[in-house]
């Protein structure tokens, strides 16, 4: 072998070498790049995963705090009617017990609640409460219970009696006062107008 063949042969040998080696860093090289720019999408879709759950969740939260102001909002209107329609009903109920006292029905109407309380109480010690616009409605209440005291109350605004025993030391409430105030109670819970 002569001097130049084994010269082209090292030649050849080194750049052979060289470019395998050329060839792993250039595969190494591209590798790298792709794992990176793997690395780079996947950490690209994560914040962009993470973005979108975020705007989906505040949207949410805004939605359910938007509703939630509507819903409060529509059930103080729903109360408001409620409330109205309430009054409107009991002040003409009141209108109606208040025409019912001025009326002749009235006065056996107190003689029954009189009868009534001498069943609970008996006659003896009872102080009976009417209302100021009743006075002259004392004989009534006094045919019945004999030694009854009678006293006005201004607490009394419709009608009706309210009997106390001190002996037995209770109370005997025929006032329509009181009566009305039951309905009233079981119109909030029977009428079908509450706020839930």
């Amino acid at each position: 072998m002569n001097e130049k063949t084994k010269e082209s042969k090292f030649l050849d040998a080194i750049n052979k070498y060289a470019e395998g080696q050329k060839a792993r860093i250039t595969q190494e090289i591209e590798d790298y790049k792709n794992s990176k720019i793997e690395q780079a999408t996947e950490q690209g879709l994560k914040d962009a995963y993470d973005l979108i759950k975020g705007d989906i969740a505040a949207r949410k939260a805004a939605i359910v705090n938007d509703t939630a102001k509507k819903e409060l909002g529509i059930r103080r209107e729903l109360y408001k009617k409620r409330q109205t329609i309430r009054n409107e009903v009991f002040a003409e109920a009141e209108q109606k017990l208040l025409d019912f006292t001025k009326s002749e029905n009235y006065k056996e109407y107190l003689r029954k609640q009189a009868e009534k309380a001498l069943e609970v109480l008996g006659e003896d010690g009872c102080t009976v409460y009417i209302s100021p616009a009743d006075e002259d409605k004392k004989d009534i209440i006094l045919g019945i219970l004999k030694s009854a005291e009678i006293k006005t109350d201004n607490h009394i605004t419709i009608g009706g009696l309210r009997a106390y025993s001190r002996k037995m030391g209770i109370t005997a409430d025929c006032t329509l006062d009181t009566a009305l105030e039951d309905q009233s109670e079981w119109f909030n819970e029977k009428s079908g107008l509450k706020v839930v």
